[in-house]
């Protein structure tokens, strides 16, 4: 919900201080002439940004619908949920529910259940998800990401699995599931999952840069220099990468050429300390 800010205003004794106008599309004032129109209005104040208006069109999209559909419902839940109005969107997305089940309407739900901590919930929606649609790999790795949030590893590995069979020549999938292997330390399946991501994606520089940590991980430390190298070469600008081949270099005991890289070091800002602090952690690696 937006806030007051005449209120805001008033607390902090801002003289002056006028609130931002809140967005209003071309679709507010406007009328459907029927559940499609209707939803048509809502659709188009949803991308200006005009939430309180598109409410208003998805609730007369449902006032006018026949019962029998569900998509009035589960635009009008898409709307509550966008501006956080988390149990009217739940009832809506269950209204829907009753009349059609559907992958999408189950991972709309799931998600709600997330924000609420409901995250059994939220797998066993998922799980329905994936049985409505089985050959859809968005919904596997919905699943497979809910699964890893909760802890449930082998599972969540064989979800990520399932959605790479179902989508092979999607880059983001085996991305996924090789970074997700990094983390478990199974540095060998890592790399194959990670070699497969850079075979469908050779122009990303952060797949190299995890494939670096996997060789390290695997006790391969050239092929990690050479792979953090590649990693540089593609965004030359990013001074994490110099960061972590100094640290490839010295462990490796190539003190001279560590060196080389500290000047181009020097770029880093706090997020890459700490994004680079927690490689080193993780690969028990020094500085």
């Amino acid at each position: 919900m937006n806030p007051d800010y005449k209120l805001i205003q008033e607390l902090f004794d801002i003289p002056g201080a006028g609130a931002p106008e809140a967005p209003h599309s071309t679709a507010r004032g406007k009328k459907g002439r029927d559940s499609e129109h209707s939803r048509r209005l809502g659709g188009q104040a949803m991308s200006d940004g005009d939430y309180e208006a598109a409410i208003e069109h998805f609730k007369r999209a449902v006032e006018q619908s026949n019962e029998l559909s569900p998509w009035p419902l589960m635009d009008l839940g898409a709307a509550y949920s966008t501006t956080d109005q988390v149990p009217q969107a739940f009832r809506q997305y269950l209204k829907a529910k009753r009349i059609q089940k559907s992958g999408e309407l189950s991972i709309a739900l799931a998600a709600l259940y997330s924000q609420m901590g409901r995250s059994n919930d939220a797998i066993n929606e998922l799980r329905e998800s994936v049985q409505l649609e089985p050959e859809n790999a968005y919904t596997h790795h919905k699943l497979a990401a809910a699964l890893r949030r909760a802890g449930y590893r082998t599972e969540a590995v064989q979800a990520g699995q399932v959605a790479i069979a179902c989508a092979p020549d999607q880059a983001f999938y085996h991305y996924w599931l090789g970074e997700y292997f990094l983390e478990l330390k199974r540095y060998k399946d890592a790399i194959d999952a990670l070699h497969a991501a850079i075979e469908l994606s050779p122009g990303d520089d952060r797949l190299f840069f995890l494939a670096a940590q996997a060789f390290w991980g695997a006790k391969r430390p050239q092929e990690a220099i050479r792979a953090v190298r590649l990693a540089s070469d593609l965004d030359p600008d990013n001074p994490m990468y110099h960061g972590l081949l100094r640290a490839f270099l010295k462990a490796s005991g190539h003190d001279e050429e560590a060196e080389l890289e500290t000047k181009k070091t020097s770029k880093m800002d706090a997020y890459d300390h700490e994004m680079l602090g927690r490689v080193f952690k993780h690969l028990k690696l020094a500085p």
